[in-house]
C-alpha cells in the first residue's frame, strides 16, 4: 500500500508540471500560465503525509470551474513509523518534495523510480534542433521568408502547438486513468469537460484566424484607395488651378471689354456731339447761302438801276461836254443828286445803329466783368494752369424758332438710333424743378433805390483837399507801428546767451567747434555690409549676424511703401517695397553670406540663380549634418562665416570685404498677373525667389502722397466705373453721395476739354437736385460749379432757389460768398439771419447760438468793411438791447451773448470788431474761429476813447444782461468772467487800483480758487507794490485748498518770478502731503509725485499710503497740474538730467493743449536759464535751439473751427510766442536771420512776417523791406496790413508804377475793402491825377458798395464817435 501511495503521488506531481515543460519546449510561444487563486485541492491527496508537501495542481486560468459536489474520502492505513539508518542520498527533487524526504523509509526506492521516470520522458520528448543549427540554417530561418510566407508560417505554427497542446493533455488524461482506476470516474469527467473547453478554444481560434485574414485583406484594399484619392487630389488640384487661371484670364478679359466700353461711347458721345455741329453748321450755311442770294439779287438790281442811269443820262452829258467844253458838274441833275444823298443818308443810319448796338452789347460785357472783378485781373508770378472755362454749347447761334425745332427733331431722330447714354438723354445743367420763378421784388426795389439814392461823393470836395488828406495819411513807420502794436507786448524774455561764435556758424560747424560728450564708441564700418565677417561686429557692437539693419535685401532705388509702413498693405500686387520682401529667410542669410566666395560651394560667378541656390543647400547640408536642427540661426550663420574668412585665408580682425559681389540674393516682387497665394512654409521650403526685370516696368510717380481713385487699396473698379454709378443713382436716386462722387468723377475727367466736364458734372448735379431738391449739401456744391459757368444773374436765381428749397445755414453761407456786392451780401446776410431767429424760436441749441452770433457778426464786419462803421454800431447796439421784442441776444447763449457784448465794446473803442474772433491772415469779412475771451488791446490812457464812466456802465449793462438767475453765484460769475477781467483791466489802465482790488475781493468771496481773479489781483498787488499782500494772497488761496494742484501751480511760478524758488520747498512737502496718509515720511517728495502720477520709480510706495477722499473727476482735473508742478519744481530737489527726463516724460503724456503749451514754455525757460549759467554756452544752445525746433515742429498749428469738423484754420499765437522768446535769448545781430529762416519754415504765419518788417524797418533796409512785403502779399494775400506796409515801401522808394499795379493786386483779393480804395484814391490825387480817373474810382466804389464818406470825413466820424 504505502508503495502504491507513493506512486500516486508521483504521477499527481508529474501531471501538474508536465504542461509547462511542454510549452517550454514547443517553437511557438505559447500564453502564459498564471497560479490560479481559486484552485480546490485533491481531497484525496491532501490526508497523504508521509513526510511529504503536496505540491497543488496548476489550473489554467482562463476555465473556472465551479465548487465540487463532496466525495468519499479514502482512507488509507496508517501504520508506525519504521526508521531504516540508511545512507544520505545527494539526489533533491524539484517537483515539490521537502528536503526531509531523503530521510524517509523508502528513499531508495523513490530515487531508483523518479530515474526510471525521467529516463521515460526524456526519451517521449521531442528533439530540438540546437539554436547554432538553426540560426546557421537560412532555408529555416523564419526571417528569409516573404511577408505573405510569413503571416503563413505563424498561423501554422500556432496550429502545430494547439494540436501538440491536445494530444499532451489526451495522452496525460490517459495515463491518470490507467495509473489510477479508484478516480476514473473523475478523471472521465474532467476529460470530458476539458474536450469542451478545447472545442471552444479551437473555434475562437478558428475564428480568430479568419478575421485576420479578412482583415489583411481589407488593409490592401484600404492602401490602394489611399493611393486612388491621393492621385484624385492630384488631378483636381491641378483642374482648380487651370480654373483660377482661367478667371484670371476671364476677368482680364472683362476689364479690356469694360475699357473698350468706355472707349466706345465716349466715341458715341463725340459723334453726337460732331452730329449735332454738323446739323446746325448745315443750317446756318444754308441761311447764309439764301441770305447771299438776297444780297446778290440786290446788289445786282442796284448795278442795273446805275447802268439805265448811265446810259440815260450818259450821251447827254457827252453831247455837253461835247457841245460846250467849258461846263462844269453843277449842272448835274438836281433828281440824281438827291437819290444818291438818301441812299447815302440811309446807309449812315443803319451804320449807326449797328454800332451803337455794338457798343451797348461791349458795354454790357464790361459790366458784368466789372461786377465780378471791379480791377484788372492780375497774372500771378507763379500761375497755376486752370481749366478753360469756354463752353462750347453756347457757342451755338441763335436761330428761328422753326429751324431750331428742325434741328431738335433732327437730334431726336438721330438720338433714337441707339441706347442714348446718362447725360445724352436728358443734358441739362440747371435742375428742372417746377417753381414759381419769382424774383424777390423787396431786394430789388432794395437794390434799385440804393443805386438812385447814391449821392455825389465829388460834391464840393476839391483834388487840393484829397492832397491834404494824403499828406495826413499814415507813414510806413505808423503802419508798422500800429500793425505791430500789441504783438510783442506781452512776450516772455529770457535771458540772452552770449554766444562766442557767429549764430549761422555755430550752426553749419557746430561739429567742429563743440566738444562733444563721450558716448559708447560704434565703428564708422557699420555701413558696409562685409563688416558682418569682422569678429567686432558681434564682440563690440553686440549685434547678431540675422540683424535686419544688416542682413537685408532692399532696393536702394526702390521706395518703401507707405501702407506697410503705417499699417497694413492689401495690395497684392503692390510694386514698393515691404518689410516681408526685404527680409531674409533662414537659407536667404546664408546665401547671402556664401556669395561672398561662391567658389566654397562650387559655383562661380556665372552660376544661375537655381545653381546656386541648390549647391548652397547641400554645403549646409553638408556641413551641419544631424546638428541642423540642434544649432540656431545665428550659430549657423556664425560658422559660415568662420568658413568664409578661412577659405579666404583672412587674418582677423581684418576680414571686411573690398570687392564688390558679382550675385547676392535680390529683392524679389511679385509679378502683377501672378494671383497665386502661398503660405509663410511653402515659402521658406521651395526655391528662393529672386528678383526679375521685365521688359516694360510700371512708371510709379515719384510721390505716391494722395490717395486717387486709381488707388486699389481703397477703390475698387465697380464703384470708380461711370458707368456702374450711373446705373447705382438710378436704382437709389436718394443716395446723396453717390451722387456727388459720380458729379466729380465726370469733373475730373482727363478726356475732353474742362467746359465739357464741368457741364457733364453740373448735369449730375441738376438730376440729384431733382430727386434731393431738400438736400442742402448737393445745393452747396452744384452753386460752387454752377458759378464758374453761370451768368451774374443765373447764378442769383439759382442762389433763390437754393434757399428756397433748402432754406440751411450752409446753403445761406454759400449764397453768401457767390455774391460780390456790399447790397447783394448785407441782404443775404439779413434774410439768414431772420431764417436763424426763425430756428430759434422753435429749438434751443448751442449750435444755433453760435451761427446767429456769427451772422451777426459777420454783417456788422462787413459794414465796417465797406466803410460804415455807424451802421455797424447801429446794427449790433439793435441787435443787443433795442425797445423792440425778439431781438437777437434773447436767443444766444449766455457765453455767447458775453461775447456779442465784448464785440460791442471792442467797436465803440476800436471801430473793428475784435481780431481775436477771426483768421489774422484773412481781412475779408469771414467766419468766426476762435471763441476764446480776450482782454481790450488798450496800450496807454490816450486809447481809451469813449468816457471812461460810460464805457463802465455798458460793461455793467453787459454784466447785467449776460446774468442768468437760474444759476449759482458762482456759475453766473464764470459766465460773465471775460467781462469782468476787462473791467479790472480798464480800472488798472485809469490808475483806479482801489476800485480794481474792491471788485476782484468781491468776485473772490463766492469764487474763491478762481485762478484768473486771483492772478489779476496779485497783479494789482504788484502794480502798487504790495509785494507782501500778493504773497499772503496766495499762501491763503493754498492753505484754504491744499488739495488744489492749480492754485499750487499758480503760486509756484509766483514764488519762481519773484526768485523766491527756494522758498517752495517746504510748502511743496506740504502739498504732496495732502494726498497721503501718515506713514509718506520716509519718501522724498519726487518719489510721491511719481506714485500719483503713474510713473515707474526706484521705490514701490504702499497704496494704503494714498487718501481716497477726493473724487475721481477732480482729480483727474488736477493731473495736469501735477505734472507741471513736478515739472517746475524738479530743478530744486534733483539734478538737470532728471529734470530734462521729468520734461520729456510730461511731454509724452496726452492732455489739453493749453497744458502742453504750458509745460513747453516752462521747459523753454528752464533750458534758457541752463544755458544762460552753463560754461559750455555753445553746447547748452545747440540744445536749446533744437529744443525750440522740436517744439514748434510737435506742438500743432491747425485748429477745427468751432461746429465743424471738416473746416480748419492755422492759428500761430503759440508759436510766435515761443519764437519772440527765443529772440530775446539771441543776440540782435542774429535777429534778422533767425525770423527769416522762420518765415521760411511757417509762410503763411502773418504775426511772424508783420514782426520780421519791423525788424527790417528798425534795421532802416527799406530795400529789404520791400522786397519782404512783396513776398508776403504773395503768400499771405488777403492780409491787408502786408499790402499797405508793400505799398507804403513802394512809395518811399518813388516805385510809382509799381504802387498801382500793387494796388490793382490788393484790390483783386480784397474788393470790399474801403480802406485800400481811400488810399487809392488819394494816391491818385497826389500824384495830380485827372478828374475823370478819380470820379472812376469812385464810380468802381458805388458799384460794388464801397462807401468813402466816412474815411474821407475824419473830422465828422470823430465827432460822432465822441458823441455816441
Amino acid at each position: 500500500m504505502l508503495l502504491r501511495e507513493e506512486l500516486l503521488k508521483s504521477l499527481a506531481n508529474k501531471r501538474a508540471f508536465k504542461p509547462e515543460e511542454t510549452s517550454s519546449n514547443s517553437d511557438p510561444p505559447s500564453p502564459p500560465v498564471l497560479n490560479n487563486s481559486h484552485t480546490v485541492p485533491r481531497s484525496n491527496l491532501s490526508i497523504v503525509s508521509i513526510n511529504t508537501v503536496s505540491q497543488p495542481r496548476i489550473q489554467n486560468p482562463k476555465f473556472h470551474r465551479g465548487p465540487r459536489l463532496p466525495r468519499t474520502v479514502i482512507s488509507l492505513p496508517k501504520h508506525k513509523s519504521v526508521v531504516v539508518t540508511l545512507n544520505d542520498s545527494d539526489d533533491s527533487e524539484s517537483d515539490g518534495e521537502a528536503s526531509k524526504s531523503t530521510n524517509s523509509v523508502f528513499g531508495g526506492l523513490e530515487s531508483m523510480i523518479k530515474e526510471a521516470r525521467r529516463t521515460a520522458e526524456q526519451a517521449s520528448k521531442p528533439k530540438v534542433p540546437p539554436k547554432s543549427e538553426k540560426e546557421n540554417d537560412p532555408l529555416r530561418t523564419p526571417e528569409a521568408l516573404p511577408e505573405e510566407k510569413k503571416i503563413e508560417y505563424r498561423l501554422l505554427k500556432e496550429e502545430i502547438a494547439n494540436r501538440e497542446k491536445q494530444r499532451l493533455i489526451k495522452s496525460d488524461q490517459l495515463k491518470t486513468s490507467s495509473s489510477s482506476p479508484a478516480n476514473s470516474d473523475v478523471e472521465i469527467d474532467g476529460i470530458g469537460r476539458i474536450a469542451m473547453v478545447t472545442k471552444q478554444v479551437t473555434d475562437a481560434e478558428s475564428k480568430l484566424k479568419k478575421h485576420r485574414i479578412l482583415l489583411m485583406k481589407d488593409e490592401s484594399v484600404l492602401k490602394n484607395l489611399v493611393q486612388q484619392e491621393a492621385k484624385k487630389k492630384e488631378s483636381v488640384r491641378n483642374a482648380e488651378a487651370k480654373i483660377t487661371k482661367l478667371t484670371e484670364q476671364l476677368q482680364a478679359t472683362e476689364k479690356i471689354l469694360n475699357v473698350n466700353r468706355m472707349f466706345l461711347k465716349k466715341l458715341q458721345e463725340q459723334i453726337h456731339r460732331v452730329q449735332q455741329r454738323v446739323t446746325i453748321k448745315k443750317a446756318l450755311t444754308l441761311k447764309y447761302g439764301e441770305e447771299l442770294a438776297r444780297a446778290k439779287a440786290v446788289a445786282s438790281k442796284e448795278i442795273g438801276k446805275r447802268k439805265l442811269e448811265q446810259d440815260r443820262f450818259g450821251p447827254n452829258k457827252m453831247m455837253r461836254l461835247d457841245g460846250s467844253p467849258v461846263s462844269s458838274p453843277r449842272k448835274h441833275s438836281a433828281e440824281l443828286i438827291a437819290m444818291e444823298k438818301r441812299r447815302l443818308q440811309k446807309l449812315e443810319y443803319e451804320y449807326a445803329l449797328k454800332i451803337q448796338k455794338l457798343k451797348e452789347a461791349r458795354a454790357l460785357k464790361a459790366k458784368e466783368q466789372q461786377n465780378i472783378s471791379p480791377v484788372v485781373e492780375e497774372e500771378p508770378e507763379f500761375s497755376l494752369p486752370q481749366p478753360s472755362l469756354h463752353d462750347l454749347t453756347q457757342d451755338k447761334l441763335t436761330l428761328d424758332t422753326e429751324e431750331n425745332d428742325v434741328d431738335d427733331e433732327i437730334l431726336s431722330g438721330s438720338s433714337r438710333e441707339r441706347r442714348r447714354s446718362f447725360l445724352e438723354s436728358n443734358y441739362f445743367t440747371k435742375p428742372n424743378l417746377k417753381h414759381t420763378d419769382t424774383t424777390n421784388k423787396e431786394c430789388i426795389n432794395k437794390l434799385n433805390k440804393n443805386t438812385v439814392e447814391k449821392p455825389e461823393l465829388f460834391l464840393g470836395l476839391k483834388i487840393g483837399e484829397l492832397q491834404k488828406l494824403y499828406s495826413k495819411a499814415d507813414s510806413l513807420k505808423q503802419l508798422i507801428l500800429k500793425t505791430t502794436t500789441g504783438v510783442t507786448e506781452k512776450v516772455l524774455h529770457g535771458q540772452e546767451i552770449s554766444v562766442d561764435v557767429d549764430f549761422v556758424t555755430a550752426q553749419s560747424k557746430t561739429m567742429e567747434v563743440k566738444p562733444c560728450p563721450f558716448r559708447p564708441y560704434h565703428s564708422p564700418l557699420l555701413v558696409f555690409k562685409s563688416y558682418r565677417f569682422s569678429p567686432y561686429y558681434r564682440t563690440k557692437e553686440k549685434l547678431p549676424l540675422s540683424s535686419v539693419s544688416y542682413s537685408n535685401m532692399i532696393k536702394p532705388d526702390q521706395c518703401f511703401c507707405r501702407f506697410d509702413l503705417t499699417g497694413t498693405c492689401n495690395d497684392d500686387d503692390c510694386q514698393w517695397q515691404h518689410i516681408q520682401d526685404y527680409t531674409l529667410s533662414r537659407k536667404q542669410l546664408f546665401q547671402d553670406i556664401l556669395s561672398y566666395n561662391l567658389s566654397l560651394i562650387g559655383c562661380a560667378e556665372t552660376s544661375t540663380n537655381e545653381e546656386i541656390t541648390v549647391a548652397a543647400e547641400k554645403y549646409i547640408e553638408k556641413l551641419f549634418g544631424v546638428n541642423k536642427d540642434r544649432m540656431s540661426m545665428d550659430q549657423m550663420a556664425v560658422l559660415l562665416v568662420s568658413n568664409i574668412n578661412e577659405s579666404k585665408g583672412h587674418t582677423p580682425p581684418f576680414t571686411t570685404y573690398k570687392d564688390k559681389r558679382k550675385w547676392k540674393p535680390k529683392f524679389w516682387r511679385k509679378p502683377i498677373s501672378d494671383n497665386s497665394f502661398s503660405s509663410d512654409e511653402e515659402q521658406s521650403t521651395g526655391p528662393i525667389k529672386y528678383a526679375f526685370q521685365p521688359e516694360n516696368q510700371i512708371n510709379v510717380p515719384a510721390l505716391d502722397t494722395v490717395v486717387t481713385p486709381d488707388d486699389v487699396r481703397y477703390f475698387t473698379n465697380e464703384t470708380d466705373d461711370i458707368a456702374n454709378l450711373e446705373a447705382s443713382v438710378l436704382e437709389n436716386p436718394s443716395h446723396v453721395q453717390l451722387w456727388l462722387k459720380l458729379a466729380y468723377k465726370y469733373l475730373n475727367q482727363n478726356e475732353g476739354e474742362c467746359s465739357e466736364s464741368l457741364d457733364s458734372a453740373l448735369n449730375v448735379l441738376a438730376r440729384a437736385l431733382e430727386n434731393n431738391k431738400d438736400n442742402p449739401e448737393i445745393w452747396c456744391h452744384y452753386l460752387r460749379l454752377f458759378s464758374k459757368r453761370g451768368t451774374k444773374d443765373e447764378v442769383q436765381e439759382m442762389c433763390e432757389t437754393a434757399v428756397e428749397y433748402a432754406p440751411d445755414y450752409q446753403s445761406f453761407w454759400t449764397f453768401l460768398h457767390l455774391e460780390s456786392t456790399f447790397e447783394e451780401k448785407d441782404y443775404v446776410c439779413e434774410r439768414m439771419l431772420e431764417f436763424l431767429m426763425g430756428a430759434a424760436k422753435r429749438e434751443t441749441s448751442s449750435i444755433l447760438s453760435f451761427q446767429l452770433l456769427e451772422a451777426l457778426l459777420f454783417r456788422v464786419q462787413l459794414h465796417i468793411f465797406t466803410g460804415r462803421c455807424q451802421s455797424a454800431l447801429a446794427i449790433l447796439q439793435n441787435a443787443l438791447k433795442s425797445a423792440n421784442d425778439g431781438i437777437v441776444a434773447e436767443y444766444l447763449k449766455t457765453s455767447d451773448r458775453c461775447l456779442a457784448w465784448l464785440a460791442y465794446i471792442h467797436l465803440i473803442e476800436f471801430n473793428i470788431l475784435p481780431s481775436k474772433f477771426y483768421d489774422p491772415s484773412n481781412d475779408n469779412p469771414s467766419r468766426i474761429v476762435n471763441t476764446e475771451s480776450f482782454v481790450m488791446p488798450w496800450q496807454a490812457v490816450q486809447d481809451v476813447k469813449t468816457n471812461p464812466d460810460m464805457l463802465l456802465a455798458v460793461f455793467e449793462d453787459a454784466v447785467k444782461a449776460c446774468t442768468d438767475e437760474s444759476l449759482t453765484v458762482e456759475e453766473r460769475i464764470e459766465a460773465c468772467l471775460p467781462l469782468y477781467t476787462n473791467m479790472i483791466a480798464l480800472h488798472q489802465l485809469l490808475e483806479r487800483y482801489e476800485a480794481a482790488m474792491e471788485l476782484c475781493k468781491s468776485l473772490l468771496e463766492s469764487c474763491p480758487i478762481n485762478c484768473q481773479l486771483l492772478e489779476a489781483l496779485v497783479a494789482l498787488y504788484l502794480k502798487t507794490n504790495q509785494h507782501d499782500k500778493a504773497r499772503a494772497l496766495w499762501l491763503t488761496a493754498f492753505e484754504k485748498n491744499p488739495q488744489n494742484a492749480e492754485v499750487f501751480y499758480h503760486m509756484c511760478k509766483f514764488f519762481i518770478l519773484q526768485n523766491r524758488g527756494d522758498n517752495l520747498l517746504p510748502f511743496l512737502r506740504k502739498f504732496i502731503a495732502s494726498f497721503f496718509k501718515p506713514g509718506f515720511e520716509k519718501f522724498n517728495n519726487l518719489d510721491l509725485f511719481r506714485y500719483l502720477l503713474n510713473i515707474p520709480g526706484p521705490i514701490d510706495i504702499p497704496s494704503r499710503l494714498c487718501k481716497g477722499n477726493f473724487e475721481d473727476d477732480i482729480f483727474n482735473h488736477q493731473v495736469p497740474y501735477l505734472w507741471l508742478i513736478y515739472c517746475l519744481c524738479h530743478p530744486l530737489q534733483s539734478s538737470i538730467k532728471e529734470t530734462v527726463e521729468a520734461y520729456e516724460a510730461a511731454l509724452g503724456v496726452a492732455m489739453r493743449c493749453d497744458i502742453v503749451q504750458k509745460i513747453w514754455m516752462d521747459y523753454l525757460v528752464f533750458a534758457n536759464n541752463r544755458a544762460a549759467g552753463s560754461r559750455n554756452k555753445v553746447q547748452e544752445f545747440k540744445f536749446f535751439t533744437d529744443l525750440v525746433n522740436r517744439c514748434l515742429v510737435t506742438v500743432p498749428a491747425r485748429y477745427p473751427i468751432p461746429f465743424s469738423s471738416a473746416d480748419y484754420w492755422s492759428n500761430y499765437e503759440f508759436h510766435n510766442r515761443v519764437i519772440f522768446f527765443y529772440l530775446s535769448c539771441v543776440p540782435k545781430t542774429q535777429h534778422s536771420k533767425t525770423l527769416e529762416r522762420f518765415c521760411s519754415i511757417m509762410p503763411a504765419n502773418s504775426g511772424l512776417a508783420l514782426r520780421l518788417l519791423q525788424h527790417e524797418w528798425e534795421e532802416s533796409n527799406v530795400q529789404i523791406l520791400k522786397l519782404q512785403a512783396k513776398m508776403f502779399t504773395y503768400n499771405i494775400p488777403t492780409c491787408l496790413a502786408t499790402w499797405k506796409i508793400a505799398i507804403a515801401a513802394e512809395i518811399v522808394l518813388k516805385g510809382q508804377r509799381e504802387v498801382h499795379r500793387l494796388y490793382q493786386r490788393a484790390l483783386q483779393k480784397l474788393p470790399l475793402c474801403a480802406s485800400l480804395w481811400k488810399d487809392q484814391l488819394l494816391f491818385e490825387a497826389s500824384e495830380g491825377g485827372k478828374t475823370d480817373n478819380l470820379r472812376k474810382l469812385v464810380s468802381k466804389c458805388q458799384e460794388i458798395g464801397v462807401s468813402l464818406n466816412e474815411l474821407l470825413n475824419l473830422n465828422s466820424n470823430k465827432t460822432e464817435s465822441k458823441n455816441h
